[in-house]
């Protein structure tokens, strides 16, 4: 099952296609070296929402792929200070005043490796900040770096964050991955389901910040074993919990099609957002809650951590698929 990688043109960017005998996918490091692209070859089925064209991609970019978000979700009227350093950024939720999303995602990043293993793929992108004029939104020096490992049909990604400069700075992540969900092309809502790991519901206002309540989600066994979306829309924001769900896992079943994707995050994610629209839907995996540093709660409450300079934190996640 030996891998490979190809230099290809996708969206009018340079692109880089790899893969194996099961899984192909197609990372393009320009535009926030996104996922756009993950392909079952067994069974010949995208499982990510992929664009059919630039303007499409365009539109709303976020919807694409595995955007990678930096900070997650949204910041109240688009600024936060901390330790006496402001943080502003564009407000891009114009009817809710809030900045979504950061930064990264429609960011260009550099390529600083691409081999193959013998039977595994890794390649591995980098933002650095200093490359970029951010100091009105975001002051710090930091650099990001990726790394994608495909053995089979596990892709694993490394997120690691480093603090370049002398402040300490407040850092949430977290992924937008947009699965094409139902997975086959005949399957039906009612034929599949969605599980998550989760056991806090947290309350939001309508601007969609926490308000501060955190409930017991009222059907926690419900999305522990798996949901169907059939007739359901959610926008929600879960906490989870290792004591009561050792296993950081969402899991996609799809009977129809009969495909499963494992969605696995390590112990920094410890908060599930879950969007879904029709075709589509958003586990979302994020390290502290939306608002975070807003919020007049415990940063052990909220996930907000501090990177001191010189510091680096790893963030782990794996995709894994199977037949069922």
């Amino acid at each position: 099952m030996k891998g490979y990688i190809e230099d290809i043109t996708f969206l009018n960017e340079k692109a880089m296609k790899f893969g194996n005998e099961k899984v192909e996918a197609i990372l393009v490091p320009s535009l926030g070296s996104n996922l756009l692209s993950l392909k079952y070859k067994h069974k010949d089925i995208e499982l990510l929402r992929t664009p059919d064209s630039v303007e499409e991609y365009k539109k709303a970019s976020i919807l694409y792929g595995m955007p990678i978000l930096f900070p997650p979700n949204r910041i109240e009227d688009g600024q936060f200070t901390y330790k006496g350093t402001s943080y502003k950024f564009p407000i891009n939720e114009m009817e809710k005043s809030n900045h979504i999303h950061g930064f990264l995602h429609d960011m260009p990043w550099q390529v600083r490796k691409k081999e193959v293993n013998g039977k595994e793929i890794v390649i591995n992108t980098e933002f650095s900040s200093s490359d970029f004029d951010l100091k009105g939104s975001f002051p710090q020096d930091i650099t990001v770096n990726m790394s994608l490992s495909l053995m089979a049909e596990t892709l694993e990604i490394q997120l690691e964050i480093t603090n370049k400069g002398i402040e300490p700075f407040p850092w949430g992540a977290g992924y937008h991955t947009v699965f094409n969900f139902p997975f086959g092309p005949v399957s039906k809502w009612e034929d599949c389901r969605i599980s998550l790991p989760v056991n806090k519901h947290w309350e939001l206002n309508e601007r969609s910040l926490p308000t501060g309540a955190i409930h017991e989600t009222a059907n926690t066994l419900e999305i522990q074993n798996g949901i169907s979306l059939d007739g359901r829309q959610f926008d929600d924001l879960f906490g989870y919990d290792k004591e009561r769900n050792p296993e950081n896992e969402c899991i996609l079943t799809d009977q129809e099609a009969g495909i499963q994707v494992i969605y696995q995050g390590d112990q920094h994610f410890k908060f599930w957002v879950l969007f879904n629209q029709e075709g589509f839907v958003c586990p979302e995996p994020y390290t502290w809650v939306t608002n975070a540093p807003n919020l007049d709660l415990p940063a052990k409450l909220t996930g907000l951590r501090e990177l001191c300079s010189g510091e680096t934190v790893q963030l782990k996640t794996r995709l894994i698929v199977k037949d069922i």
